[in-house]
Parts: C-alpha cells; sequence; structure tokens
C-alpha cells in the first residue's frame, strides 16, 4: 500500500512537472514570436519613411502650389507669398481630413472663412516661431484676400483654378546638420466636377526642389531655403517613325511624284542641252558591216540628224565614240 501511494505521488509531480513544461515551452515560443515581430517592425519603420514624407509634404503644399521662386533666406521673401501659402496648405489640410464643410461661408461671396488662428499656426509650424506675423487684406498675383476684422479671418475664394503643382516629397536626408527633403512638383488637374479645387496629382513630376529645413527652438525642423535640385526630370527620347510607305501615305505619293516630275523636267532639259538622242548614244542600233566592222546608225530623217551634222555636233562626236567599238567605224551618211 504504501509504495502504491509513492508510487502514485511521483506520477502526480512528473505529470505537474510535464505540465508546467509545456506551459513554459508555448510561453517561450510566444515570446519568441512577438520578439521577431517587433523586430521586423522596427526595421520596417525604420526603412519605410512614407509617415514622414507626407508630413513634410503638407508643410509645403502652399509653397508647392504657387511654384515659389527659391530663396536663400526666409526674410528675403516678400510675407504675401508666405500667407498665401499658409492659407491653401490649410485649406489643403481641412479637405484633406474631410473638415473643409465645418468652416463658415460668408453669405454675399460664398467664399470660405479661414481663421486668422489657423494661418498663424501654418506659418510658425512651417518656418518657425520668430518668424514675424502679420493680419490683414493682402493682395497677389493670384487673388486678393480679404481680410473680416469681425470674424478674424479671411475671405478664400475656394473655387476655381488655383494651383499649380502638387508636392511628392521623393526622398529625406541630413547633411552638415540641415534636412534636405527633395519634391517633386506634379501638374495639377484644374477643377473637379462640383467645381471644389481638385487635389488629384495626374502625372509625373515635371521638375524638382530642394527644401531645406534647419533645427530651432523645441529641436523642431523649419524651412530656411528653397535651392533648385540637382535631381532631373528622365526624359525619355522619342522614337524615330519609320516612313510610311506612299501608298498608305497620300501626301507621301503626290510629294515623290512631284519630285519624280521636277526630275525629269531636269533631264529633259540636259538633254535638250546635249542635242543627242538616244539613239545616238547607245549601241544597241549599230550594224555590222560586210567587212565585220560595225556602223554607226543613221541618223533619223526627222530633224535630228540634220542637228547632229552641223558644228555643234563636234563635241558630242567624242561622246559617241565611247559607245563604239575602237576601229574607225564608216559612217552610212558618209559612204553616200
Amino acid at each position: 500500500m504504501a509504495n502504491s501511494r509513492e508510487e502514485q505521488l511521483r506520477n502526480s509531480r512528473r505529470l505537474a512537472r510535464q505540465i508546467l513544461g509545456a506551459v513554459a515551452l508555448v510561453l517561450v515560443v510566444i515570446g519568441l514570436f512577438t520578439v521577431l515581430n517587433w523586430c521586423v517592425g522596427a526595421l520596417r519603420a525604420a526603412l519605410d519613411d512614407s509617415d514622414r514624407r507626407e508630413r513634410f509634404a503638407d508643410r509645403v503644399y502652399g509653397l508647392v502650389m504657387f511654384d515659389v521662386l527659391p530663396f536663400d533666406d526666409v526674410s528675403q521673401v516678400d510675407s504675401t507669398v508666405f500667407r498665401q501659402a499658409a492659407i491653401w496648405g490649410t485649406v489643403y489640410q481641412a479637405q484633406k481630413d474631410g473638415t473643409l464643410d465645418d468652416y463658415e461661408r460668408d453669405t454675399e461671396t460664398g467664399s470660405l472663412i479661414l481663421p486668422q488662428l489657423e494661418i498663424d499656426t501654418y506659418l510658425t509650424n512651417l518656418l518657425g516661431p520668430d518668424y514675424p506675423l502679420e493680419e490683414g487684406s493682402f493682395e497677389t498675383e493670384e487673388f486678393i484676400y480679404n481680410y473680416d476684422s469681425d470674424r478674424q479671418g479671411y475671405l478664400v475664394p475656394v473655387t476655381g483654378a488655383v494651383g499649380l503643382y502638387t508636392p511628392e516629397v521623393e526622398k529625406i536626408w541630413t547633411q552638415s546638420g540641415k534636412t534636405y527633403v527633395t519634391v517633386g512638383y506634379i501638374p495639377t488637374i484644374s477643377n473637379s466636377a462640383s467645381g471644389e479645387l481638385s487635389l488629384t496629382a495626374p502625372t509625373e513630376p515635371t521638375k524638382y526642389m530642394d527644401f531645406v529645413f534647419s533645427r530651432g527652438e523645441n529641436r523642431q525642423w523649419y524651412l530656411t531655403a528653397l535651392q533648385e535640385s540637382e535631381m532631373q526630370v528622365e526624359t525619355q527620347a522619342s522614337a524615330t517613325p519609320a516612313p510610311t510607305s506612299s501608298v498608305d501615305d497620300p501626301q507621301a505619293l503626290v510629294q515623290n511624284q512631284l519630285d519624280s516630275t521636277m526630275t525629269d523636267a531636269a533631264g529633259a532639259g540636259d538633254a535638250s542641252s546635249s542635242e543627242l538622242t538616244p539613239e545616238e548614244e547607245t549601241t544597241e542600233g549599230d550594224t555590222p558591216t560586210e567587212d565585220g566592222t560595225t556602223d554607226e546608225t543613221t541618223p533619223a530623217e526627222d530633224g535630228t540628224g540634220e542637228e547632229n551634222t552641223d558644228g555643234s555636233g563636234e563635241g558630242d562626236t567624242g561622246d559617241t565614240s565611247d559607245s563604239t567599238t575602237d576601229e574607225p567605224a564608216t559612217s552610212t551618211a558618209t559612204s553616200d
């Protein structure tokens, strides 16, 4: 009895150890898979900077829209350029987030009323807190932006063709303590069917620019310069079309006929100047005489032969002698 009880206890302890070992093994496997997934996610996040590219694209959207000229210092740029970029960058972000309808509209013009606070926030995030902020109506080459002091906002016409380009960030790199963002400029579609501003990029970039960011307060990156990029648009050489046949191309047929007619006319003029008929230039018309020599073809009695017997035909005789044999041939006209 005692041995049987001890055997049962040993079996129970053995089973408990086996169960505990299985549970530990399962936890180890789960832990390995968790760590592996975490490593893969971290590696993917390190290699994929799509979120960072999108953030930079949102920040420079307003400047890309109006194709702002390059500059080395933001203080060199007219403030209206950045204010206009801030307005449309804010409109773009609101439309992207689906909150454009939440803004108040002016009852008389139907324009969107964009709060001054949002414009100032956009400029501060783009150019830094040291950039001087302004308010009030202003005018650019594209629009006149009226400021409503009572509602502390700008009247923005969000219909009609506005932007020239949309941004596509190609690469981001850091050099000499500055961050360079190469942005591709993609032409925009004029308007959507509803008349609202279209944000769809229809084609590939047609040019590239480098936006230069420097670190400022709170270790944030702020725009300090805009430069032309070394990255160039790849131009594909257009293949030279194969020449079409005259049968398939009626215009080519007419042109070929015209060229042929002009060539024939030029040839006829040369023949008349030489005063020789084709029969006199060939030896096909020569007939053998009784002594084995060949006689020149008798000139035709149509007036052509008479022209060959005058003094002007002396130079022509030298031309026709090349087509006869080396032995002097007695002309039929001479024998007569």
